[in-house]
């Protein structure tokens, strides 16, 4: 464990940063704040690489009598070298940093960073973005099921994901956790049902979506080339949502006593037989 710096520690629950810091865990505070905070150092780092501008940078001070410790992550010591170069490290007791923490038993570090534009019209500066499957999820509400999408969407390689009046951000904590970092590689966007529709339009998507009720076996349909599937909430699916002529609609075969999946499931398995069919040709 790297030695304690001169730098000066915090160490009162009072200071204004740890106030902060703990006012910005509610996301309506977060988002007003146009802030994103990020525990864990491998989340952190893949933050830093995305290009976000870390703010603040926090970890519980080593002790000077300390001979050795519980070794460094790789991406922990990357993301500290990058928090000093950047004039934003400071050291913090352990009782401030279970105050600041989301999960202060397993996470080594909490970083603030600017939240980038989750506009539709940032995803045209992005070269990645236009050249194939796109996921849109429609009212998906829990964080956990958006950060396993887009873990599946970074690992297959998906241009982008859209969150259509998405009651919850990819920036949740536990999005964030459950993508394991992937919320900051997969280009996204957030916007309204029409928004989107729209974008897609414009841009030459063809559109299906995910129906219990859909005529074509996703299997049987075509996922190549410029193609967005949209995959509704958990609760009600999409409902009279998404239901325009140019949209096609489709469904998993199911064989059992249940009609759905889990959304996350879902997408993953729309974004792995996309990888198959373009892989095929």
């Amino acid at each position: 464990m790297q030695k304690c710096c001169p730098m000066e520690t915090i160490r009162s629950l009072q200071n204004a940063a740890v106030r902060r810091i703990v006012s910005l865990r509610r996301s309506r505070k977060r988002r007003a704040a146009g802030v994103v905070l990020v525990d864990g150092p491998r989340e952190s780092l893949r933050a830093i690489e995305a290009g976000l501008k870390l703010t603040a940078f926090y970890e519980i001070e080593p002790k000077l009598s300390e001979s050795a410790g519980p070794p460094d992550m790789p991406e922990q010591a990357v993301a500290r070298q990058h928090a000093i170069d950047s004039g934003v490290h400071r050291w913090v007791t352990s009782e401030v940093f279970r105050k600041i923490a989301y999960t202060a038993s397993t996470d080594r570090c909490v970083a603030e960073f600017v939240a980038p534009d989750d506009s539709l019209e940032q995803l045209l500066e992005r070269s990645s973005w236009n050249d194939g499957l796109i996921l849109v999820l429609d009212r998906v509400e829990k964080p956990g099921n958006l950060g396993a999408v887009f873990r599946s969407a970074d690992a297959a390689g998906v241009s982008a994901v859209l969150l259509s009046d998405c009651p919850s951000d990819r920036f949740n904590p536990n999005a964030i956790r459950g993508s394991l970092g992937a919320v900051f590689t997969v280009p996204s966007a957030s916007g309204s049902e029409s928004q989107m529709e729209a974008f897609l339009k414009t841009h030459g998507y063809r559109v299906a979506a995910m129906r219990v009720e859909g005529s074509r076996p996703l299997f049987d349909s075509d996922l190549r080339g410029k193609v967005a599937v949209v995959l509704g909430s958990e609760a009600d699916g999409l409902a009279d949502r998404w239901a325009g002529d140019s949209i096609d609609p489709v469904a998993l075969p199911m064989a059992g006593h249940v009609d759905s999946l889990n959304v996350s499931v879902s997408a993953a398995i729309v974004a792995f037989e996309a990888v198959r069919q373009r892989s095929n040709g």
